[in-house]
Formats: C-alpha cells, sequence, structure tokens
C-alpha cells in the first residue's frame, strides 16, 4: 500500500498511519466550526507578531485543533469536534489579543522613553538659558562692544528657547500617541467583550452580566448535568479564564410542584453541579458562590407547563470588573 499524506495533515501534524487506520478511500467529514478555528489558526500562525509574542497560546490552540481534527477524523460526535474547535478559536484569538496587547505595551514604553529624553534635554537648555541671561544682565554696564556681545548672547539664548519650545511640541506629541495607543487597546477589549457576551447570550442588568439556563440542563427531579451541557460549561468556563477579575453568583430555580423544602434543595444542588463543572475547568471555587430559591423568584406562572418550565431555572450572574455583584431584591 502506498503511503501519502496531504499538505493539510502535515501542517496540522495529523500522523498518515492515524488516517490508515480508517481506510486509504474514508473521507473525513467537514465542518464548520472546525473549519473557522483552522482557518484563524493559519493566519495567526502565518503572523511573525504572533509568533513573537503570542508563541504559547498559538501552541495550545494547535493541541486542541489537532484533537479536533483527530476527533473528526475518527468519526467522534460533532459536539466533541465543536469542543476543540471551539477552544482552539479561542485560544486563537487570546493569542492575537496578547499580541496586541504587547505591541502596545511597546510602542507605550518607547513613548514614555522618548518623552523622558526630550524633557530632560529641554530642562537641560532652560538651565543653560537661565545662565547666560544672567550673565548678559551683568553685562549690561560694560563698554558698547560687550553690550553688543550680551546682545548676540541673548540671540542665542533666544534660539535655544526656540528649540526648548519644538522639544516641548515634540513631548506633548509622544504624550498624544501613548494615549492613542491606550484608547486603541480599551476599544478593542471593548470589542472582544461585547462579542464574547453575545456568544455567551448574556444579558446585561444592574447586577451584572445574566445567564439563564433552562432546565434542558437537567432531567426531571435530577441535579446531574447532562452530557450535552459540555459546551455551555466550557465557553462559560473560558469567559471566566479570560477575566479573573470577575466573580460568579449560580442560582437555582423550581416550579411550584412538590413541596418548597424539597424544591429548595433542589435548586441548590443543582446550582452545586454548575459550580463543580466549572470547577473541574480550571475555575477557582472562590470566584464561585451558590444560592438555591426553590420556587421563590418565578419568571413566569406556574398554570401551565410552559410557565413551569421557565421557572425551572439555573441562573448566573457575573460580576463587573472589581467583581461586585449586587443582592436579589425580595
Amino acid at each position: 500500500m502506498k503511503l501519502f499524506s496531504s499538505p493539510l495533515m502535515l501542517l496540522l501534524g495529523v500522523p498518515v498511519v492515524s488516517m490508515l487506520m480508517f481506510g486509504c478511500s474514508t473521507t473525513v467529514p467537514e465542518n464548520a466550526l472546525l473549519e473557522q478555528a483552522r482557518s484563524a489558526f493559519a493566519q495567526a500562525q502565518s503572523d511573525p507578531d504572533v509568533q513573537k509574542n503570542a508563541s504559547l497560546e498559538l501552541q495550545k490552540a494547535k493541541i486542541d485543533l489537532d484533537q479536533a481534527v483527530q476527533a473528526l477524523a475518527e468519526g467522534a460526535e460533532t459536539p466533541k469536534v465543536e469542543h476543540f474547535a471551539y477552544l482552539a478559536k479561542q485560544r486563537t484569538a487570546i493569542a492575537r489579543e496578547v499580541t496586541n496587547v504587547k505591541l502596545a505595551e511597546q510602542a507605550l514604553d518607547a513613548a514614555s522613553a522618548e518623552r523622558n529624553a526630550v524633557l530632560l534635554q529641554a530642562r537641560t537648555r532652560e538651565a543653560e538659558q537661565a545662565q547666560k541671561l544672567a550673565e548678559a544682565e551683568k553685562k549690561k554696564a560694560m563698554t558698547a562692544a560687550e553690550q553688543a556681545d550680551s546682545a548676540r548672547m541673548q540671540a542665542i539664548a533666544a534660539r535655544e528657547q526656540a528649540d526648548a519650545s519644538r522639544l516641548q511640541v515634540g513631548a506633548m506629541s509622544a504624550e498624544a500617541e501613548k494615549t492613542r495607543a491606550e484608547a486603541l487597546v480599551s476599544a478593542e477589549q471593548r470589542k472582544k467583550l461585547e462579542a464574547q457576551i453575545a456568544e455567551l447570550e448574556a444579558k446585561k442588568s444592574e447586577r451584572g452580566l445574566v445567564i439563564t439556563l433552562g432546565d434542558v440542563l437537567f432531567d426531571i427531579n435530577k441535579s446531574e448535568l447532562r452530557s450535552g451541557t459540555q459546551y455551555t460549561i466550557d465557553k462559560l468556563a473560558a469567559f471566566l479564564a479570560e477575566y479573573p477579575k470577575r466573580n460568579v453568583l449560580i442560582e437555582g430555580f423550581t416550579d411550584s410542584t412538590g413541596t418548597a423544602e424539597y424544591n429548595k434543595g433542589l435548586s441548590e444542588r443543582r446550582a452545586d453541579a454548575v459550580r463543580n463543572a466549572l470547577t473541574t475547568r480550571g475555575v477557582d471555587s472562590r470566584r464561585l458562590k451558590i444560592r438555591g430559591y426553590g420556587i421563590d423568584f418565578p419568571v413566569a406562572g406556574n398554570e401551565s407547563a410552559a410557565g413551569r418550565q421557565r421557572n425551572r431555572r439555573v441562573e448566573v450572574i457575573i460580576s463587573d470588573e472589581d467583581g461586585h455583584i449586587l443582592e436579589r431584591k425580595y
């Protein structure tokens, strides 16, 4: 049998032997999210700035992308393939963001050094100017020739003052460049945050960002997360990993079926299940708090099946950048 490999397989590090395990004529299915992740990674990998400033993040993205490709080639279920593809895409985006921040920091450092040098030179010239003006004042009582020399000295001082003014203008320009660079970094961070909020389907409220997880995460009267919830939890964990200063309050709710005591316990166990799922993905447990409200705070009437389904939910409240979350108002 003749062994061969495509350029794409070589680029992603997929061994030829692993492909042969599925037969030479097997066609690997396509996956849109995987193709997006692959394209984003290829663009980032070809960028020398990303390779220089975010090689570790790029390496992590490569590992996740390899796992997604391998899972697809082995015929794994779509959620598993898209799980690794999503992680690869996010890590590639993180690599680009790290690169942008480092480039901005380098520009700020260069501008700051230039500004300090300009200010030092301006102060030196100002000191020299003051000394020369003092000498000129003493020579006013001298002869006409000496007065002429004094006038020339004043002219020189005036030219140096003009030079100092130009240097000051240069320093102000450097400061303006620094301000623009900081504004650019801040704008990029805001844009990225808005995109992540939209992807999580979070809603902004006075308490923070609120993500509502419906009862599809759990079987009836159960508190164990279903296997199909991995993608949602992974997205939330990735968001919290990128913003380590934000804390989380996980609140569980039920419908009015059953006793109030049972429902309160069930709501607490479901909230705790979400917390445990996040901690297993690396989120510090000290950032996660839970509340179980049972039948309290319904969002719909319990008279219909549709209303009861809406009331069976888990709400995840993500704090502001200072880690603060307002308590629920009774």
